[in-house]
């Protein structure tokens, strides 16, 4: 009996000090993961690791950008390895590490695409929250009902970190300059031509690492076009109608089968809106101190044809090359009638002939493009990680818009004019890109890419009586910008990091033909260093640090010397001396996910640019006219500084009703000045957005939404804040294939915007107001071949399938 408890007793303490071993030392598991059919790495997809008999949380990590994830230091036992990612459905399969097995490598893991990808904005009305990695942001917007009816504009505005003003233009933060890209690629289509329907995801990259183009001083924006991946034919079908004479439509099919994939697409919309402004301005020139006075009223209506053709196809499972063609054809037209009252104060406030008048404008116009993209990809499945990819685009427009003009003075005098603006473009961009892995944690990567611009900008003008001058011009320009860079990247534990550096030379030419102004032409090369940090912390946290310089370049229409008199009262004149902006950006962030569906991501940041160029606005005697104007011109002022915090956080509130809130405020600060005249301007800058959605029934969502802007400062004014809501509910009909969504967009009609601005002999209040509040309602429909088992299968996954 002794000499069994002996025996017992020393059994017993091998096992113990095998056991503590393994737990000193801790278990390992590593993979990596990879879309189906394609072998593309599942880029800062998120893993984590739950104890198998009741699913608590034990262990995350974040894939990195060739998909590769590791999970150290876990005490032994049974696991279920669990992996997510925007667009794919989640992986799982159930794990165990053993005191004889305590690494386990799992090679290669599957994801396969999500099967709702081709559902429209109305498939749900919950909004996910904000996913990425060491260098972007991506946000989902399938499941935000209250773009419903919209375009691109809309998508954006409810985007964190972006506003959208009244003319279109884009800004990350407060900054300009952004570069906005379709599928990763530059293209000519404007923001308002682009379907609200037709858009997955907006990738927000503050922070751009050294592989993508250094062009854009307030970032970039990167849309994701929807894609279908189920086998046989499938597609959709909506349409759209609006108050107001506003409608759109949009069809969507495709076929895949084998190796082969096409793909087709065709989006049509009509947008009618009523705009109306005031204008109060004061200037002092050497007649005396001038007051003037504008209203305006007018409608715009914007018809867009959109198609989308093309198709993928592997040659081996390893290759595969997709063409696509995008031609967009938009004719619009405006009626708008201007009446000017300028009086001089000096004078006894006597009517000033120049400045006081009815103008009537007539507008018509057409823009066509298309972008043609050719895309190659190659990977090796011996070597995971491993890739070569490379991409051309082309993109031709036209532009053609022309303004029939009927003005009466205040003498009963009337002149017509006849304005006309042609623009020819065609730009074109080569890129090719390697990435190379070093062992499991590390990569090294390779590109170039070349980029032509050129530009035929023409501008007549006829006036009856016929003026004693001829302010019509022709401008052609040309860019030429040619990249390389590198990167390298790996892991020390759970310390992620990449440093990488850019360079690109620059050279352009302008020539404008009519006029004095000689030719003029740029040449410089810059050198663009990125990098940044990620950590692990315990129980699903991560710290992100990162650091990139950016360019922000002038384009032809800002370098052009033409001075356009279309309002002869505010001359507008390009500046062929402009130089670039460039930008020192630096962010600290901390994301954190709860149990439960609750999340937090907070971004703290600070920018730097340097060579600012901003509209400059002074008072002058027009040398042709004899009037006094104002003039603006854009130059480069000095310095702008912005530092803040930005929060976004999600979180159920109850079973059916859940909340995002995205926050941010930041110091905007510009200094610097022209001549005499110095620049020294600061704000404190607030943003919100607030969204609820609620489940009301399996078949029935609604969504509520609010969005908040403080004012916001520039090098001589404040743009006034706005607020806003949109409310919107989707319905379920036709056995789930289909939807009928409602949406009320700007509910209080409060959406306008006010500009104040200010100089040594002028001051400027306006005021406009765009047609916002409208209803939608909305119809979709989607067919496929055995889609209803597909979705059972796609359901039954999410909820614990395995990995492919």
């Amino acid at each position: 009996m002794r000499t069994l408890k002996l025996r017992l007793l020393v059994l017993l303490g091998i096992v113990w000090g095998t056991a503590g071993t393994a737990w000193a030392q801790g278990g390992v598991v590593r993979g990596t993961l990879q879309e189906v059919g394609t072998n593309k790495p599942v880029s800062f997809a998120s893993v984590v690791l739950l104890h198998s008999p009741d699913s608590t949380f034990v262990a995350g990590a974040q894939a990195d950008d060739a998909g590769v994830f590791e999970l150290g230091k876990l005490p032994l036992g049974p696991y279920i390895l669990r992996a997510t990612a925007v667009g794919y459905r989640t992986g799982r399969r159930a794990i165990s590490l053993t005191a004889s097995s305590p690494a386990l490598v799992m090679g290669t893991l599957h994801l396969r695409p999500a099967a709702t990808q081709l559902t429209d904005v109305v498939v749900t009305a919950e909004r996910p929250v904000l996913s990425g990695g060491l260098d972007k942001k991506v946000v989902d917007v399938t499941k935000d009902l209250t773009v419903t009816g919209g375009t691109a504009i809309d998508v954006l505005q409810n985007v964190p970190s972006v506003t959208v003003d009244q003319t279109g233009a884009v800004s990350i933060r407060g900054s300009g300059g952004v570069t906005i890209f379709i599928d990763g690629k530059p293209t000519g289509t404007t923001l308002d031509q682009i379907p609200a329907s037709s858009i997955q995801s907006v990738e927000v990259i503050t922070n751009p690492s050294a592989r993508y183009d250094a062009s854009g001083a307030g970032g970039i924006l990167n849309i994701i076009l929807k894609k279908e991946r189920r086998d046989g034919l499938n597609g959709q079908v909506s349409a759209t109608g609006g108050t107001g004479d506003k409608a759109n439509a949009s069809l969507g099919l495709n076929y895949r089968r084998g190796k082969l994939n096409v793909f087709g697409q065709y989006d049509y919309r009509r947008d009618r809106r009523r705009t109306n402004g005031t204008l109060d301005q004061t200037t002092a020139g050497g007649t005396g101190t001038l007051l003037l006075h504008q209203d305006r009223q007018g409608v715009t209506l914007q018809t867009s044809h959109a198609a989308r053709l093309g198709f993928d196809y592997d040659f081996t499972p390893e290759q595969s090359i997709t063409l696509a063609v995008q031609p967009r054809f938009n004719p619009t037209s405006a009626d708008e009638t201007l009446d000017s009252r300028q009086v001089n104060q000096t004078a006894g406030d006597q009517p000033v002939l120049a400045g006081t008048n009815r103008r009537n404008n007539a507008t018509t116009g057409t823009f066509r493009a298309a972008d043609v993209t050719l895309d190659y990809r190659h990977t090796w499945a011996q070597h995971p990680g491993r890739e070569l990819t490379a991409s051309a685009v082309y993109t031709p427009l036209l532009g053609d818009n022309s303004v029939a003009s009927g003005i009466v003075y205040l003498d009963n005098s009337q002149v017509a004019q006849q304005q006309r603006t042609t623009n020819h473009t065609a730009q074109g961009t080569a890129q090719v890109d390697y990435v190379h892995p070093l062992g499991e944690k590390s990569r090294f990567e390779l590109g170039a890419r070349s980029s032509l611009r050129q530009y035929d900008l023409r501008y007549t003008f006829a006036s009856t009586p016929a003026l004693n001058f001829d302010p019509s011009n022709q401008f052609i320009y040309q860019q030429y910008v040619q990249a390389a860079y590198g990167i390298y990247a790996g892991a020390l534990q759970k310390l992620s990091y990449q440093v990488g550096l850019r360079a690109e030379q620059t050279n352009l030419n302008g020539t404008q033909l009519a006029g004095s102004n000689p030719p003029f032409s740029q040449r410089y090369l810059s050198l663009f260093p990125s990098a940044a940090l990620t950590y692990e912390l315990p129980h699903d946290q991560q710290v992100r640090l990162g650091y990139t310089k950016r360019i922000g370049r002038p384009d032809a229409g800002e370098l052009n010397p033409f001075t356009d008199r279309s309002d002869p009262l505010n001359l507008q004149t390009g500046n062929p001396q402009l130089l670039p902006e460039y930008v020192h950006s630096v962010e600290l962030g901390y994301e954190r996910t709860f149990a439960g569906g609750r999340s937090l991501s907070s971004t703290a940041f600070y920018r730097l640019e340097t060579n600012t160029a901003q509209g400059f606005r002074q008072v002058i005697t027009d040398p042709l006219t004899g009037n006094v104007v104002t003039s603006t011109t854009r130059l480069n002022l000095g310095k702008e500084t912005s530092y803040g915090l930005e929060v976004v956080a999600a979180s159920p509130l109850t079973a059916f009703w859940k909340m995002n809130v995205t926050a941010s405020t930041f110091r905007r600060l510009i200094r610097g000045g022209v001549a005499s005249t110095p620049i020294n301007t600061a704000s404190q800058v607030y943003t919100a957005r607030l969204n609820n959605t609620f489940a009301l029934s399996k078949k029935l969502d609604a969504q509520l939404a609010l969005n908040y802007r403080s004012p916001i400062n520039s090098a001589q004014g404040t743009r006034s804040a706005n607020f806003n809501v949109d409310v919107a509910a989707k319905y379920a009909v036709l056995g789930d294939r289909g939807t009928v969504t409602l949406r009320v967009a700007d509910v209080f009609n409060t959406l306008h915007f006010d500009y104040t601005a200010y100089g040594a002999d002028f001051s400027t209040a306006s005021h406009f107001k765009r047609e916002s509040r409208i209803a939608f309602l909305g119809f979709a429909y989607r067919f496929g071949q055995n889609q209803t088992a597909r979705q059972k299968k796609a359901a039954a996954e999410d909820n614990g399938g395995g990995f492919e």
